[in-house]
Protein backbone atom coordinates (compact mmCIF):
# COMPACT_ATOMS: atom_id res chain seq x y z
CA UNK A 1 0.00 0.00 0.00
CA UNK A 2 1.33 3.41 -0.84
CA UNK A 3 0.74 6.94 0.30
CA UNK A 4 -0.88 7.49 -3.10
CA UNK A 5 -3.67 5.10 -2.13
CA UNK A 6 -4.41 6.97 1.08
CA UNK A 7 -4.11 10.30 -0.74
CA UNK A 8 -6.64 9.14 -3.34
CA UNK A 9 -9.15 8.01 -0.71
CA UNK A 10 -8.72 11.23 1.26
CA UNK A 11 -9.09 13.28 -1.93
CA UNK A 12 -12.34 11.49 -2.67
CA UNK A 13 -13.54 12.22 0.86
CA UNK A 14 -12.68 15.91 0.50
CA UNK A 15 -14.58 16.02 -2.79
CA UNK A 16 -17.63 14.36 -1.18
CA UNK A 17 -17.43 16.83 1.70
CA UNK A 18 -17.35 19.79 -0.71
CA UNK A 19 -20.28 18.33 -2.63
CA UNK A 20 -22.26 17.88 0.59
CA UNK A 21 -21.75 21.57 1.38
CA UNK A 22 -23.05 22.66 -2.03
CA UNK A 23 -26.04 20.31 -1.84
CA UNK A 24 -26.91 21.50 1.68
CA UNK A 25 -26.90 25.05 0.32
CA UNK A 26 -29.30 23.93 -2.42
CA UNK A 27 -31.70 22.48 0.17
CA UNK A 28 -31.49 25.55 2.38
CA UNK A 29 -32.20 27.97 -0.47
CA UNK A 30 -34.59 25.93 -2.63
CA UNK A 31 -37.57 28.17 -1.82
CA UNK A 32 -35.71 31.44 -2.33
CA UNK A 33 -37.14 33.25 -5.38
CA UNK A 34 -34.73 33.15 -8.29
CA UNK A 35 -32.40 30.64 -6.64
CA UNK A 36 -30.37 28.51 -9.03
CA UNK A 37 -29.27 25.15 -7.64
CA UNK A 38 -25.69 23.96 -8.09
CA UNK A 39 -23.75 20.74 -7.86
CA UNK A 40 -20.09 19.89 -8.19
CA UNK A 41 -18.48 17.37 -10.48
CA UNK A 42 -14.90 16.22 -10.85
CA UNK A 43 -12.99 18.55 -13.15
CA UNK A 44 -11.59 15.69 -15.19
CA UNK A 45 -8.06 16.89 -14.46
CA UNK A 46 -5.92 13.78 -14.32
CA UNK A 47 -2.96 15.57 -12.75
CA UNK A 48 -1.51 14.11 -9.55
CA UNK A 49 -2.00 17.35 -7.64
CA UNK A 50 -5.76 17.49 -8.07
CA UNK A 51 -7.44 14.28 -9.23
CA UNK A 52 -10.58 15.31 -7.32
CA UNK A 53 -10.68 18.99 -8.24
CA UNK A 54 -14.29 20.15 -8.30
CA UNK A 55 -16.12 22.22 -10.89
CA UNK A 56 -19.31 24.02 -9.86
CA UNK A 57 -22.19 23.64 -12.30
CA UNK A 58 -25.82 24.71 -12.42
CA UNK A 59 -28.50 22.07 -11.97
CA UNK A 60 -31.39 21.94 -14.41
CA UNK A 61 -34.15 21.75 -11.79
CA UNK A 62 -37.28 23.87 -12.07
CA UNK A 63 -39.06 24.99 -8.93
CA UNK A 64 -38.47 24.40 -5.23
CA UNK A 65 -39.84 20.83 -5.17
CA UNK A 66 -37.62 19.80 -8.06
CA UNK A 67 -34.54 21.36 -6.45
CA UNK A 68 -35.30 19.66 -3.14
CA UNK A 69 -35.86 16.31 -4.83
CA UNK A 70 -32.59 16.60 -6.74
CA UNK A 71 -30.56 17.78 -3.75
CA UNK A 72 -31.89 15.18 -1.31
CA UNK A 73 -31.28 12.33 -3.76
CA UNK A 74 -27.80 13.58 -4.59
CA UNK A 75 -27.05 14.06 -0.89
CA UNK A 76 -28.06 10.45 -0.16
CA UNK A 77 -25.82 9.10 -2.94
CA UNK A 78 -23.00 11.36 -1.80
CA UNK A 79 -23.33 10.11 1.79
CA UNK A 80 -23.05 6.50 0.61
CA UNK A 81 -19.92 7.39 -1.35
CA UNK A 82 -18.38 9.20 1.61
CA UNK A 83 -19.12 6.28 3.93
CA UNK A 84 -17.57 3.79 1.49
CA UNK A 85 -14.43 5.92 1.25
CA UNK A 86 -14.25 6.28 5.04
CA UNK A 87 -14.57 2.50 5.43
CA UNK A 88 -11.83 2.02 2.83
CA UNK A 89 -9.51 4.41 4.64
CA UNK A 90 -10.23 2.68 7.93
CA UNK A 91 -9.33 -0.70 6.39
CA UNK A 92 -6.12 0.71 4.91
CA UNK A 93 -5.05 2.23 8.22
CA UNK A 94 -5.88 -1.00 10.05
CA UNK A 95 -3.69 -2.88 7.56
CA UNK A 96 -0.82 -0.44 8.15
CA UNK A 97 -1.18 -0.87 11.91
CA UNK A 98 -1.08 -4.67 11.55
CA UNK A 99 2.07 -4.49 9.44
CA UNK A 100 3.71 -2.12 11.93
CA UNK A 101 2.84 -4.41 14.84
CA UNK A 102 4.27 -7.42 13.00
CA UNK A 103 7.50 -5.52 12.32
CA UNK A 104 7.95 -4.83 16.04
CA UNK A 105 7.88 -8.54 16.89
Amino acid sequence: MSDAGLDAVEGGMRFAQARATVLADDVANARTPGFVAHDVRPSGDEGPASPFAAVLQEVQAQGPASVLEFAMGAQARNAVTYRALADQEHAMLRELRTVAEEERR
